[in-house]
């Protein structure tokens, strides 16, 4: 009886294997007997594939429409399959994919590169995965149409590459208006520019002045590129430190380009410019006179605004020392201020008070970063203690009037931030807010009649836009207008 229950009890503790052990025992005898006794009438891998075609012609197949003749039968397409029934050589994969695949000799891939800090085109290219001869040719080609050497780090390139990994042609935008392309040709390289579309629409805005222009201008929206500009045209007229006044007005009328897109955005041209002092109004047109190299900014009366030097080549900074004698703030002793000091934040503009060539841009003792200007055989222009120079100022260059040449800082023997100005006339320092220069050209006869056509063209324009702020019922202050 203890041996029963025994066993009983060993069985409930193993009975999962016991259950096992009998179907694996099971499907080994059923595998086994078909093996060994599986009849050799059955098909083997050595017969014909005939039989099997006769057999399936046997088939009973449904009836067909009368109505369907030889020629439409022949015409129905037959879908290929590759066989694999016993007895059939397996396919190459040459030959699979020829049944599959059509080789595409013409297939590129895109490929987007950005020049990344301490970089040079070749290293990105070769990054990219051109070949250094591709590569090689390939920037030779893009150099025709721009220096490689001034590619700046973030510069986005689009390239294209054949499946074998051969470079095929390289894409960069110039400017706004320009993509440069270099399409492989055989063995060669050749690059074109190609014109990028765009769209030109005008804007208007206007406001009342309670501190600067540039704040004001800032408040309505304007861009700086555009406030700098508003500025630069009305240096020749106007002096910015002392003759603007809280409640003066400006108003101005300016064309801005729109990439085909509409994600690149690129200031254009001022067109018209007022500017209200003391109740009285400054108007100024661009126009382009025949046979002149630029266009100019005149007068309703032809007088062109330009004269040979701006008044003042700061804007929004303050008058904080006179020319003449005065005790010297760090030195502490009288001696003579050869020129004017404007106080101004670091890092604010200086424009270039004329057209001319850069005689020094360099470090100059106790002036600092010092840039000097050569404007003719008669007048020069100095610009002391500077935090940093425009880009591109160097000895040699040619610079064009209102261009940036540095920034306010306080380089030098200096108490503060400011900029100290001089003029030079005859190797003679002259004070500058004395300085009477001579006035450009003026239209008179034939050329003012065509600029009277323009002014009166930029004025209807501008009417058209103040009309549509009317009907809009809009406050804004700012409004869009598409250049028929």
């Amino acid at each position: 009886m203890a041996i029963k229950h025994y066993i009983l009890h060993m069985y409930r503790e193993n009975r999962r294997y016991v259950f096992g052990a009998g179907f694996f025992i099971v499907g080994l005898t059923l595998g086994l007997s078909n093996l060994l006794f599986t009849n050799e009438s059955e098909i083997t891998p050595n017969q014909n594939n005939s039989d099997l075609v006769a057999n399936i012609e046997n088939l009973e197949t449904p009836n067909v429409s009368d109505e369907m003749s030889d020629d439409n039968i022949s015409n129905i397409p037959v879908a290929t399959s590759v066989s694999n029934l016993p007895g059939t050589e397996p396919l190459t994969s040459e030959e699979a994919e020829s049944l599959t695949f059509e080789k595409n000799d013409t297939e590129v891939f895109a490929k987007e590169l950005r020049i990344k800090s301490g970089q040079g085109l070749m290293d990105a290219l070769l990054d990219n995965g051109a070949d250094r001869s591709d590569a090689f040719n390939a920037i030779n080609a893009l150099s025709d149409h721009f220096n490689v050497r001034r590619i700046q780090v973030g510069q986005k390139l689009d390239t294209e590459y054949t499946p074998d990994g051969m470079l095929t042609s390289i894409s960069l935008q110039k400017d706004f208006d320009n993509m440069i392309i270099v399409e492989r040709n055989g063995d060669q390289y050749q690059g074109r520019i190609e014109e990028l579309p765009s769209q030109i629409i005008t804007r208007h805005s206007s406001g009342i002045i309670e501190d600067s222009v540039f704040l004001a201008a800032q408040r309505q929206g304007l861009p700086q590129a555009i406030i700098v500009e508003l500025i630069r045209i009305f240096s020749y007229d106007v002096d910015f430190q002392r003759e603007i006044r809280r409640g003066d007005q400006f108003e101005i009328f300016y064309e801005r380009k729109i990439s085909e897109d509409g994600r690149n955005v690129q200031e254009g041209d001022i067109l018209y410019a007022r500017l209200n002092i003391k109740g009285e109004d400054i108007h100024l047109y661009r126009h382009f006179p025949e046979g002149r190299d630029f266009p100019e900014y005149f007068h309703e009366n032809g007088q062109s605004s330009k004269k040979a030097l701006m008044k003042t080549p700061i804007e929004g900074a303050r008058l904080s020392s006179y020319y003449g004698s005065r005790k010297h703030p760090v030195l502490g002793y009288t001696r003579m201020h050869k020129g004017v000091d404007f106080s101004a934040p670091t890092g604010t503009p200086i424009m270039a008070a004329g057209d001319g060539v850069v005689e020094r841009a360099s470090w100059f003792g106790s002036f600092g970063n010092y840039v000097r200007i050569r404007h003719n055989g008669s007048y020069k222009t100095a610009y002391s203690h500077m935090s940093n120079y425009g880009r591109g100022i160097k000895k040699g260059v040619r610079v064009r009037q209102g261009q940036i040449i540095g920034y306010v800082g306080a380089t030098g023997r200096v108490t503060g931030r400011h900029l100290h100005y001089e003029v030079h006339k005859d190797g003679t320092q002259v004070n500058p807010l004395n300085l009477k220069m001579p006035s450009g050209i003026k239209l008179t006869g034939e050329p003012y009649k065509e600029f009277e056509v323009v002014m009166n063209k930029i004025q209807t324009r501008i009417n058209d836009a103040k009309t549509h702020i009317l009907l809009a019922k809009s406050d804004d202050k700012v409004t869009d207008e598409i250049t028929p």
